[in-house]
């Protein structure tokens, strides 16, 4: 079966997905939102000393031992307002965006981007009396990848105005640019503007965060390759004699280490020369069946 035959190499549709799963990265994000969230409500007396824990403050960009704040104020809400708005929208856009690059990299991206933002806002507001918290950031940035991998799919705004994606992303960026005039800065529209400027930047410019955490596999792929210059000489088969299968050649290798990179880290992740060869790959292989 040929790339372009397989259910992972499919047009830029949103394609049908099961309601719930336990396993994907949004499922495992939400739960532990929500469970840290019952966690502080249940265990600390109604002094929300958990959720001030995890905030995150500006004084951390300077503080080294601080730094961990950088990722767990995304776990951390203000009210359950807070926490099912931004559930909500990382339910359903998440789980398309998560089908496309993958969980893995779906992961890696919401991480990064958490982290990102916050170091970004703590650069904006050094020596102020502020903190932050929630996924807002974050959960922006997969809704704008959303945006950007889907424009023209449609969506229901409240639940019930049915529009366009690029319109979403249309009012994502007017509303966090203009509502900050009249708003009491509760919101921290600035960080939604940053997780909004990261999922262009990782779209546009085609960017993967594999590498990351790729250096195990680069170092198998390494001893792979090693290890195919080893070859057993065969000698040609006499007269009424079959040769012997010899496995799989170089070529199968290389298809099936694309295709598990595929598999763990979705479509997205290939680079222009895997794709080339699996376009070419793909042709080769059909023709060998006719």
């Amino acid at each position: 079966m040929g790339i372009y035959d397989r259910e992972y190499y499919r047009p830029d549709t949103v394609r049908p997905l099961r309601p719930w799963d336990n396993h994907s990265a949004v499922a495992m994000l939400i739960i532990a939102n929500v469970v840290l969230f019952v966690a502080d409500f249940l265990f600390t007396a109604n002094s929300s000393a958990l959720t001030r824990s995890l905030t995150l403050h500006p004084s951390a960009l300077t503080h080294p031992w601080l730094w961990w704040q950088f990722a767990t104020y995304g776990f951390a809400h203000a009210d359950l307002g807070h926490l099912i708005f931004n559930m909500i929208s990382l339910y359903f856009l998440g789980r398309a965006v998560e089908d496309r690059l993958g969980k893995w990299e779906f992961l890696r991206f919401y991480l990064v981007t958490l982290v990102l933002c916050g170091i970004v806002w703590s650069g904006m507001h050094v020596g102020e009396d502020l903190y932050l918290l929630g996924a807002s950031g974050a959960v922006t940035a997969v809704s704008m990848l959303f945006v950007f991998f889907y424009p023209q799919a449609t969506l229901l705004l409240w639940m019930v105005v049915p529009i366009k994606a690029w319109v979403l992303g249309v009012l994502i960026i007017v509303g966090n640019l203009f509502t900050p005039m009249t708003s009491d800065g509760s919101v921290a529209y600035d960080v939604h503007l940053v997780g909004a400027a990261l999922a262009a930047g990782y779209h546009f410019g085609h960017w993967n965060l594999r590498f990351l955490v790729d250096w195990w596999g680069t170092a198998r792929r390494f001893w792979q390759a090693r290890s195919r210059g080893l070859r057993v000489h065969r000698p040609a088969p006499r007269d009424g004699q079959h040769a012997e299968p010899v496995g799989k050649t170089d070529e199968d290798l290389e298809a099936d280490r694309i295709l598990e990179k595929i598999y763990r880290d979705g479509e997205a992740s290939l680079t222009r020369q895997e794709r080339k060869f699996m376009e070419r790959y793909s042709r080769k292989m059909r023709q060998r069946r006719k």
